[in-house]
């Protein structure tokens, strides 16, 4: 049987004109047992086709999506953006749901699936969280290391995934989920109620975990299990 192919978004950077992504996401997926694709940014006509030649989708890590997208002015805290990549990955998101092809969401994937899907973020959760005292989100300890608790929802799709109730991650962002997309339910969380996972109710395979696991599963062989799982509903 061959092996799913795994399309991947990369980091793009308009200055230099080029793509870039670290190497733990395709190593994770090959580990998996998918065959990893990087997709090039060409353009949003190019979506129908990109979607024809993959299996399934992997939204990365990088900077802030432009609140544009959910209807905001940015907040002063707002980091980075880029232009090319929202653009390119909002659609490629909503046309790989329309299709129900399986996606699985990392940090900034988290939240591009929920804010392209009608959801919206906290831009700077420092500055703009009124549910009580904050923990430390922006870790200064190695990627491979854990920092603080996840907790996830019994029966949901991330704790099958995981095979346990809660486990330690690490943590690389200063915006999270705020109000989820609508058919999505919040499945998992730190300590302080940040939102660190989220899954659609209505696809066969849709999950965004706030964390980096490619970051720690050469550690932590646990952190391949949303690998494994995206691959496995990809054959499906």
């Amino acid at each position: 049987m061959s092996k799913p192919v795994i399309g991947i978004t990369c980091d793009y950077d308009c200055t230099m004109g080029r793509i870039q992504l670290s190497d733990d996401y395709y190593r994770a997926v090959f580990r998996a047992g998918g065959l990893p694709f990087l997709i090039a940014y060409t353009g949003i006509e190019d979506v129908e086709e990109i979607l024809d030649m993959v299996d399934g989708i992997l939204f990365t890590g990088g900077g802030d999506v432009d609140p544009v997208y959910f209807k905001e002015t940015p907040n002063p805290q707002l980091g980075s953006i880029n232009p090319i990549r929202d653009e390119m990955e909002i659609e490629l998101c909503r046309k790989a749901m329309d299709r129900d092809i399986p996606v699985l969401g990392i940090c900034r994937g988290i939240q591009l699936i929920n804010i392209a899907m009608g959801g919206t973020v906290y831009q700077d959760l420092e500055s703009q969280w009124d549910k009580g005292r904050l923990i430390k989100h922006r870790q200064g300890a190695p990627g491979w290391y854990g920092i603080h608790e996840v907790t996830f929802k019994e029966g949901s799709k991330i704790y099958s995934i995981m095979g346990m109730r809660s486990l330690r991650t690490n943590s690389f962002h200063h915006q999270a989920i705020c109000r989820s997309a609508q058919g999505f339910q919040i499945t998992g969380w730190s300590p302080d109620g940040v939102v660190e996972a989220i899954e659609s109710v209505k696809h066969r395979f849709a999950v965004g975990v706030q964390w980096h696991p490619e970051r720690m599963w050469e550690k932590d062989e646990r952190m391949l299990r949303p690998f494994f799982a995206l691959v496995e509903a990809c054959k499906a």
